[in-house]
């Protein structure tokens, strides 16, 4: 079996699990425990995993809630949010994700530019209460009150039924490897689902959120367009990304 073939199923199986055991993999992969054990620990050093005695766990996130990061002012995430009104045309329908970096980007919305905007985050729409030329749908569903937003099986038949031109989010995590990733699995599902109905997915994310992981996936780097970062993102992360086509723009 070859290596990458193995670390593969490795991921799969702490995927599927949960916790992996050396000596339960050494066994089912057919090879000695200390091979497994090199294994784990290089993909511990590429972060796909946290290395713990005997085995592996997944890699976790520490995400605040987004009603605590809305606390915060962050002229950064104002920057990425002003770079990607360069993507809107006049007669767009846009899907807004929530996050504060896309509150910053319906804040930021041209008021003369005739848009529609839907939205599953109930702040986004009141924000654009006020945007006469904007048509705003508001998509329904359970109230997920960590991420002030809707999730659900009515959100996202609602999804499954419209086309985006563009879907403009923030990033949890985006990692070369394990892709675009989120922390809630209510959040992934959606999101999910708004990449697959999206022509074209703007993900804008610092860089303390490249080349993490979080625990539930929502697409992998090919299945996005452009990535909106700053400048000091890390050039080698960056540079993983361009090779699976992201286009990258840095602010």
């Amino acid at each position: 079996m070859l290596l990458a073939e193995r670390q593969s199923l490795i991921l799969k199986e702490l995927n599927d699990k949960g916790r992996v055991y050396a000596a339960d993999l050494a066994q089912q992969l057919g090879v000695s425990e200390d091979t497994v054990r090199r294994d784990l620990n290089r993909l511990g050093e590429m972060q796909l995993l946290r290395r713990v005695h005997g085995g592996a766990l997944p890699l976790q996130l520490d995400v605040p809630d987004y009603a605590d990061r809305l606390e915060l002012k962050h002229p950064d995430k104002q920057k990425r949010a002003n770079a990607a009104l360069s993507y809107l045309q006049t007669g767009q329908t846009i899907l807004l994700d929530s996050g504060e970096t896309c509150l910053y980007l319906a804040k930021a919305l041209p008021r003369d530019m005739r848009l529609t905007v839907v939205t599953a985050c109930p702040l986004i729409a009141c924000e654009l209460m006020h945007h006469d030329k904007a048509d705003v749908i508001v998509v329904g569903g359970s109230f997920f009150k960590p991420a002030l937003r809707s999730v659900g099986a009515v959100t996202c038949n609602m999804l499954r039924k419209m086309r985006f031109d563009i879907y403009f989010t923030g990033a949890c995590a985006l990692h070369p490897e394990r892709g675009f990733t989120a922390k809630y699995m209510e959040e992934a599902e959606v999101m999910r689902i708004s990449v697959e109905q999206s022509d074209k997915t703007v993900v804008m994310g610092g860089p303390d959120r490249l080349g993490l992981i979080a625990n539930h996936q929502v697409a992998n780097v090919r299945e996005l367009d452009i990535l909106i970062t700053d400048q000091s993102a890390d050039p080698a992360v960056l540079q993983a990304l361009r090779e699976r086509n992201l286009h990258i723009v840095q602010v």
